[in-house]
């Protein structure tokens, strides 16, 4: 069934949306929730799995992929639903008090993943800087996830949760709140991130000759996981600063309320792609693994085994001795990160 779509939240209702605009958001949303989940799964197994992290760096980096995994599994669905109502003419579908419960989940973990890349940043930027190694305690990391969870719940409640149940009259009133909350979350995470970006460059030209020693023979494990992080901000960046912005007008159109959101959800899909990709130990644990369900899933149909790729087959030129030094020496580096 094909409504009017003239779903504008105005009381003018000049705002038309475009039925297959609509049809896309609900796809787009139930792309996000498979890719997503499943990519965020994988990107959670990699972090623990990895020898050369430490635990408390483990958890400020799983913190992150695990708020955009809750966003996939849970609430991409719900949004969906919201759409499909629209699609059928059902403003109740979900219920609202149901909806409102998902939206702020989601906004919740939206900025907790903001938040805590934001925490990875400056922990970084303080091991760069240190004058000696510096291990981040787990009680450090333990504190600072506690933090962002509290910090998180209580903006995404008590700023966000009354503007969207409407229980704020007064439209002045409600412009102010959505800046302080929208600055809150939004650019002071992006701001605080790229200062720790800019302060680690300094810090290096600064101490180049220690960190050319300590990078001569540790750079690929030392940048690995600050390449992935990087290339996570990078992509909330390009995917959540218009979203913002858009939240940030006074009257923005519904399709724009579609079109805009569609654009920031295609971010918790990018994120561990990104990630992975650019952390070349993920990337290469992980290319072994679906290369061994391809021979699994080849030699269930009888064919003969496939040729192993060069890139999997190049480490065991390495000889024991030097693998197992390069993998001390490996993970002493990114303890240290």
């Amino acid at each position: 069934m094909n409504c009017s779509m003239n779903i504008d939240h105005y009381s003018d209702n000049t705002t038309y949306v475009s039925y297959p605009l609509v049809v896309y958001g609900v796809v787009h949303y139930y792309i996000v929730f498979v890719l997503g989940t499943i990519a965020n799964g994988v990107a959670l197994w990699c972090i623990s799995k990895c020898t050369k992290t430490n635990a408390a760096m483990k958890l400020l980096m799983m913190s992150i992929f695990a708020a955009l995994l809750v966003i996939c599994l849970i609430t991409r669905p719900v949004m969906a639903e919201r759409l499909m109502g629209s699609l059928y003419c059902d403003m109740t579908r979900p219920d609202l008090r149901v909806l409102l419960g998902f939206a702020i989940l989601y906004s919740f973990c939206a900025q907790f993943e903001l938040a805590a890349i934001a925490v990875v940043a400056v922990c970084r930027t303080v091991a760069v800087w240190a004058s000696s190694a510096h291990v981040l305690p787990l009680k450090v990391a333990v504190g600072a996830v506690v933090g962002i969870f509290i910090y998180s719940f209580a903006t995404a409640v008590f700023l966000l949760g009354p503007m969207m149940a409407r229980y704020i009259k007064d439209p002045e009133i409600e412009n102010v709140v959505n800046g302080v909350y929208f600055f809150l979350n939004t650019f002071v995470p992006i701001i605080t991130t790229m200062s720790c970006y800019v302060a680690m460059i300094i810090a290096m030209r600064r101490n180049g000759r220690r960190m050319a020693k300590v990078q001569s023979s540790h750079s690929r494990v030392v940048n690995n996981a600050t390449r992935g992080m990087l290339a996570v901000f990078v992509s909330n960046l390009l995917f959540g600063l218009p979203h913002s912005v858009y939240h940030m007008l006074p009257r923005p159109p519904q399709s724009f309320d579609i079109i805009f959101h569609i654009l920031f959800s295609t971010h918790f899909v990018v994120d561990p792609f990104v990630f992975i990709y650019f952390h070349h130990s993920f990337r290469r644990r992980v290319g072994e693994r679906l290369w061994a369900a391809w021979v699994w899933v080849v030699g269930m149909f009888g064919a003969p085994a496939p040729k192993t790729p060069t890139p999997l087959t190049t480490s065991t030129t390495t000889s024991t001795v030097g693998k197992e030094t390069l993998h001390r020496k490996d993970q002493l580096a990114e303890q240290n990160v």
